[in-house]
């Protein structure tokens, strides 16, 4: 294989997910493949890519890069396994040249030989985290972090924007998942579960933790890049603080000029008390499982 001790950060999307893959490229020695995978191998005639339907091909599996297969997938032939391989490789090479994503620090680019020696940190959002098995053993050096976020503010995300339309939909998702990540905590090597909520409430303390998780050196970061996207602020009012969609350095002690630290308790009122019942009493035993409870 040509990628070398990758990052996979399964991830629930609406959960934090882009928050928590820019703090991990936020490090020297770590990049992307720019565009999150189930995006690199999309079959969707919306927004076809010849990646996906040859992967497809190969595996014989169509929708093994669907993110809403909230399914284990059949295991991937060495054929599919290596396309694969070379793909996220080939995409990791656009770092050199994305505007924003080129630069290992604040106004420092990546050199070739630094974006080939570097780490590949991707994103796996929703159901391409059932195929972690498959890339643990494509990749044996792998390290994977399972992203959780309590499902009653998750839910309001998912309900605004019509991902699920009742508690029962969204719990059945958010089920399946905590499930997924309990098995493979227990089954995968170097696999660790983070909470969302742990790194807003210390953020100083929990950026440090996530990079000596993924042995990585944490003295060589002083500043975070975030995206700025928008999001319910304390005020009631919903927008970014900073120009929407870019990317921005932050010290350590200034991640709260782009972060919430109240957005749980926000975006819980806005749903009402007896659809917060209902998610909690449906999500009660992965809520336990995840400290929630």
């Amino acid at each position: 294989m040509k990628i070398k001790a990758p990052i996979f950060l399964n991830c629930l999307s609406r959960g934090g997910s882009n928050i928590f893959w820019n703090i991990f490229l936020s490090h020297p020695d770590a990049c992307s493949p720019i565009r999150e995978t189930l995006e690199l191998f999309r079959t969707d005639p919306r927004d076809p890519h010849w990646e996906g339907y040859l992967v497809a091909l190969l595996s014989g599996q169509p929708n093994l890069f669907n993110q809403w297969k909230l399914e284990a997938r059949w295991p991937v032939n060495r054929l599919a396994r290596q396309f694969i391989d070379s793909t996220l490789y080939r995409h990791q090479q656009r770092t050199l040249t994305d505007p924003e994503m080129r630069f290992k620090a604040e106004n420092i680019p990546y050199t070739l030989a630094e974006v080939q020696q570097a780490r590949l940190v991707t994103k796996n959002n929703n159901g391409i985290a059932f195929l972690s098995d498959t890339f643990a053993e494509m990749y044996p050096d792998a390290t994977f972090f399972a992203l959780q976020r309590d499902p009653i503010p998750l839910y309001e995300s998912h309900k605004r924007r019509k991902i699920s339309k009742t508690p029962e939909q969204f719990a059945n998702f958010y089920n399946r998942l905590a499930r997924r990540a309990l098995q493979d905590k227990q089954n995968l090597p170097n696999y660790h579960i983070i909470r969302f909520e742990d790194i807003l409430a210390d953020p100083p303390g929990m950026i440090p933790r996530l990079y000596r998780l993924a042995n990585l050196d944490p003295q060589k970061v002083e500043r975070v890049r975030f995206r700025a996207k928008p999001h319910y602020q304390a005020n009631g009012s919903y927008g970014s603080a900073q120009p929407e969609f870019g990317h921005y350095w932050f010290g350590f002690d200034q991640v709260y000029e782009i972060l919430e630290p109240e957005i749980n308790r926000i975006q819980s009122e806005l749903i009402s008390p007896e659809e917060r019942g209902q998610v909690a009493e449906l999500t009660r035993a992965a809520r336990e499982a995840f400290g929630y409870v």
